[in-house]
């Protein structure tokens, strides 16, 4: 090796003192008056640039074919070098610290290294957080590829981690890049089986989904029923250890989950939807549950009887059509057998044009704090004093449109004037704004947070929304400070509005922006911290886009206010779009 060392500079030393008279090498004196004047040379001259060039083709073909040689070589020295290095990654991966700690400092690591979020958010809507058990790249499996202590570490000492599951296909793009279609694994049955055995008899927490691919999928959905189903089934037979689950499945599989009535003691929360189109009749699923805290359903059909036990009921959440007949009194019954009820959700995705109601006696709940419904039936049968968070819904899902009942803010109104209640955060989601808003807001002082949506555009609420930002500005002195008289608390302010079509949004004018500008002046006692407007549609008007209102808004956000602000047109963007250049990757 040392011959080597000292045979390479001399070899290379020897090659570049061969073309040191490249450098003394110049243009011939003949030439260099045509080719400083730019004038097309003679015959002669021309002749000589042809011999020139000739010259010099042979050494310029030698230095590049030296080049390549020394390229060639460069690039074997760097294949051979490459795999030394990857033998002492081996060398020192087995001298690492981390393969030699204690199994039981190893087996702590192990469990919070898969520890996520516990909340849904609008990226991830799941409830249950857990490895997706079909990708062997992720999870407990790869873990366990780092070494034989830490794979037996996985495999025998951490059942927890393996006892939160995702088991939903896997999938890519269609060949025609549309739309998202299956891509099953063959050992799809292997592969939850086997997390299954490792989990031991740790409480399982999973999240299974056999639905969501598009219709038009219709040769993929027998394969795809027919494999989830396998895996359904071997998760029925553990059903005694079920904790946390949220299931997606189809009609032909909800009947099969009764299969588990009786089985499911240790179950605690239970997210359930079912699509398309559920089936009506009996589901005696977790009618006996004793430890049953959360309840979600959704996409149950009208009709379907699903009983359950609510002594230890903490959330609530229904959402499917309204039957034939009255449901409310079942649903006060449900929150008058919940003396631990926090949340309660109620979407009846149907036009209510008037409610029916008051039920008596009224159910008074002292521990009620976050409600989300919008049928006056229910609304004015509850005295709530516990009530903070407050959601007028008819709908659940985002993507649906369904307008509240004409008088909801009537019995929302009277709901709280009846609970002595003090809200903090306040929902509107397709409610029309009318002379109920404004007391409302005046009995909610201790208000954080208020946002409208709107998912179908509508002028109803204008004259109502242009007043509330008028009074929303007023203020008043005590002693240093200045308090707004309305909302003196709110820090959080929301106006979604979509499908906005050939229409003028009134309310988001100069009163708007002045009203912003005097819950950010520094004198007051709080200030606005928040701001988010969105408005997506199609040749839509919005008045402060064109006084300055936006270069204010903006300004504030410079100044520490956090704003969110999307003025989406579909017409511009589709034509922002057509102007760009066309690349081959469009194609």
């Amino acid at each position: 090796m040392t011959s080597i060392k000292q045979s390479t500079p001399a070899f290379l030393r020897d090659l570049l003192s061969g073309y040191n008279w490249v450098s003394t090498s110049s243009h011939s004196p003949e030439l260099i008056v045509p080719l400083s004047t730019n004038a097309v040379p003679t015959a002669f001259q021309a002749a000589q640039l042809e011999a020139c060039i000739e010259v010099l083709e042979a050494p310029i073909n030698e230095i590049q074919s030296e080049i390549d040689l020394l390229r060639s070589a460069a690039a074997s020295l760097e294949g051979k070098m490459a795999h030394l290095e990857n033998i002492r990654l081996d060398y020192r991966a087995a001298l690492s610290p981390i393969r030699h700690l204690p199994s039981e400092i190893l087996v702590e690591i192990l469990r919070w290294t898969l520890k996520k979020q516990t909340e849904p958010t609008a990226a991830d809507p799941c409830h249950v957080f857990e490895f997706n058990v079909f990708k062997i790249a992720a999870g407990p499996w790869h873990l366990g590829q780092v070494c034989s202590s830490w794979r037996d570490a996985v495999q025998f000492l951490c059942p927890d981690i393996w006892s939160m599951l995702e088991i939903t296909w896997q999938h890519k793009r269609s060949e025609k890049g549309d739309m998202l279609i299956p891509a099953p694994k063959k050992d799809m049955m292997a592969l939850l089986n086997r997390a299954l055995e490792r989990s031991q008899n740790h409480r399982l927490d999973f999240f299974f989904n056999c639905w969501g691919f598009h219709e038009e999928a219709t040769n993929n959905r027998t394969d795809e029923l027919e494999e989830m189903s396998q895996c359904f089934d071997l998760l029925l037979t553990q059903s005694k250890r079920w904790g946390s689950v949220e299931l997606t499945i189809v009609p032909s599989s909800l009947h099969r989950l009764s299969l588990v009535r009786g089985r499911i003691d240790r179950v605690e929360d239970v997210y359930l939807t079912c699509a398309p189109n559920a089936m009506p009749g009996a589901m005696h699923t977790f009618e006996i549950a004793p430890k049953l805290k959360t309840l979600d359903l959704t996409g149950m059909h009208a009709e379907a009887h699903i009983p359950f036990p609510a002594e230890n009921l903490v959330i609530f959440s229904d959402a499917r059509r309204l039957p034939e007949h009255d449901t409310v009194p079942k649903y006060l019954d449900i929150i008058a057998s919940a003396p631990n009820l926090l949340e309660f959700m109620y979407h009846h995705h149907s036009v209510v044009p008037q409610s029916p109601g008051p039920y008596h006696p009224q159910i008074v709940h002292q521990s009620l704090q976050t409600l989300s419904a919008s049928l006056g039936g229910l609304l004015c049968s509850l005295v709530l004093p516990a009530l903070t968070q407050m959601t007028l819904a008819s709908i659940k899902a985002e993507e649906d449109v369904m307008v509240c009942p004409v008088d909801a803010l009537f019995h929302l109104y009277d709901l709280v004037v009846r609970s002595h209640c003090s809200l903090t955060t306040l929902t509107f989601i397709d409610a029309i704004m009318d002379e109920d808003l404004l007391p409302i807001l005046q009995l909610s002082p201790q208000l954080v947070s208020l946002s409208f949506q709107d998912k179908q555009s509508s002028r109803a609420s204008d004259t109502t929304m242009v007043s509330l930002f008028i009074d929303m500005t007023e203020t008043v002195r005590v002693g240093d400070a200045l308090h707004h008289t309305l909302l003196p608390c709110l820090k959080e302010l929301e106006i979604l509005l979509d499908n906005v079509e050939f229409d003028r949004v009134k309310y988001l004018d100069v009163d708007f922006v002045e009203m912003i500008v005097s819950q950010r002046i520094l004198l007051c006692s709080r200030m606005l911290e928040y701001l988010r407007i969105d408005v997506i549609g199609r040749a839509f008007e919005v008045p402060i886009s064109k006084n300055g209102g936006l270069e204010e808004l903006k300004r504030l956000g410079d100044n520490g206010l956090d704003l969110q602000l999307d003025l989406a047109d579909w017409d511009e963007r589709v034509l922002q779009v057509s102007a760009l250049p066309h690349t081959p990757d469009d194609d």
